[in-house]
């Protein structure tokens, strides 16, 4: 039974980061809509104002700091308001965001969030800080039906990463590996599909070690051919593989199963060795090359995406020119580049030979520059060509719709922009009359 003080209360709900973070977010408004919240837009027009953060680089605490501050300016215009640090950093740091942002009300970590709502539900109303930080995972693969994201949704088979990347600070935040249980994944795509979505994304730290700690004979593979097997006019996207995992089962398995899209996105994060040994990323350049031979060696054509992080302590000119070249190859329609960011407790944190950061960010540049160039040279070939798409979503003031391809994953990939209201979700054949370097310009065709 809701009270109705409850039932009266709204709630404003911001989310950053990755799609992971998403998966939370959706939880998150999935509880609090079902204790009684109302879900609101506008943040003026809230009662509590929630920011569910990303930590894994300082990029990204900048940026929650940016929405945090911001969230403050809005309480100061209405001091009746309340604001709560959920996600990433709050698991990370804590009490430590209360000193500093004095104006935010609670901090509520990340590791169980059925847990920390309970937390917050008893206490919302108190008039002092609160603070709930869980410092296990139990209650962490919750089903949830309160999504913003249609026509596609993101499905969470596994939280936590065991692989120690010297760099990295997940394993800290996120805990150790462990797969969702099959039948809870299962249950959340028959839901999904029940409910008309058409692009299923299958996320998590690690995706391509799925299985490994359930019984039985389950790996990604098992757990994509029943996905495959279910009803509905529906796809499915795998996201995150690592790469020592990416084995000729699976690339097999993706290939032949007509759901899932032939698109791999598999970060590498540098090509040089002796980086990547720093990385501990427990493979090096030949395991790439190889890799890469068995994916082109298949009757399947791919579309490969990849992250690389440059500026990492030890990067020389000459290291960086192996990640440049190897670039330069073109094997990616896709890819992502960071610069290192140098997180405390890390094994990479006490690293010497830092690089400074202006040659970091020249190096981000160069390499950015090298895609683009592959990219705009792929996306021309497309010129008057006639593709399929769907559309995600539309912007009525505009009259334009914006459509993408399955070789193109939501937010991160590219789009095309057509005339015309169509609904998202609705399956489009598109004339691609302008390639740009991340989009295209199209004309649907009847």
């Amino acid at each position: 039974m809701y009270d109705d003080k409850i039932n009266s209360s709204s709630v404003f709900f911001a989310t950053l980061g990755c799609p992971k973070n998403e998966v939370d977010g959706q939880i998150w408004l999935s509880n609090l809509s079902k204790s009684g919240f109302k879900i609101v837009d506008n943040p003026d027009e809230a009662d509590f104002l929630f920011v569910n953060t990303c930590a894994f680089i300082e990029d990204a605490r900048r940026e929650s700091t940016e929405m945090i501050e911001a969230m403050g300016n809005i309480k100061r215009k209405s001091s009746d308001k309340k604001i709560f640090i959920v996600g990433c950093w709050a698991q990370k740091d804590g009490a430590k965001l209360l000193e500093r942002f004095p104006f935010v009300d609670g901090v509520l970590g990340n590791l169980d969030i059925e847990i920390a709502h309970k937390f917050f539900l008893e206490n919302y109303d108190k008039n002092e800080k609160l603070v709930h930080i869980p410092n296990e995972p139990r209650n962490w693969y919750s089903t949830y039906d309160f999504l913003r994201t249609y026509p596609y949704a993101y499905i969470r088979i596994a939280e936590g990463c065991d692989n120690n990347c010297s760099y990295c600070v997940i394993p800290s935040i996120r805990s150790s590996f462990r797969s969702v249980p099959v039948e809870i994944v299962i249950q959340q795509a028959k839901s999904l599909i029940e409910n008309n979505y058409k692009e299923l994304i299958l996320v998590g730290q690690e995706t391509s070690r799925y299985g490994q700690d359930l019984d039985g004979d389950v790996d990604l593979s098992y757990l994509l051919e029943k996905l495959d097997a279910l009803d509905g006019d529906f796809s499915i996207r795998v996201m995150y593989l690592h790469p020592l995992r990416v084995t000729k089962k699976l690339i097999d398995t993706i290939a032949r199963l007509p759901k899932v899209i032939n698109y791999l996105d598999i970060p590498l994060q540098h090509y040089d060795d002796d980086i990547l040994r720093r990385m501990n990323r427990g493979y090096d350049s030949a395991y790439i090359d190889r890799m890469l031979d068995m994916i082109k060696s298949s009757d399947a054509d791919f579309a490969l995406r990849t992250t690389f992080i440059v500026g990492f302590p030890g990067e020389n000119d000459r290291k960086f020119e192996n990640l440049l070249n190897f670039v330069s190859a073109g094997h990616f329609l896709h890819q992502g580049v960071f610069k290192y960011s140098l997180e405390i407790g890390t094994p990479a944190s006490e690293f010497p030979d830092r690089v400074p950061g202006d040659i970091a960010s020249l190096r981000k540049e160069l390499l950015e520059m090298v895609q683009d160039e592959i990219v705009i040279d792929h996306n021309i070939k497309l010129e008057n060509n006639v593709v399929e798409a769907i559309v995600d979503r539309h912007a009525i003031r505009e009259g334009i719709s914006i459509a993408r391809m399955p070789y193109d994953a939501p937010e991160i990939d590219r789009e095309i922009r057509v005339q015309g209201i169509r609904e998202p979700g609705e399956k489009v054949n598109i004339r691609i009359i302008k390639a740009l370097t991340h989009n295209f310009l199209g004309i649907i065709e009847e």
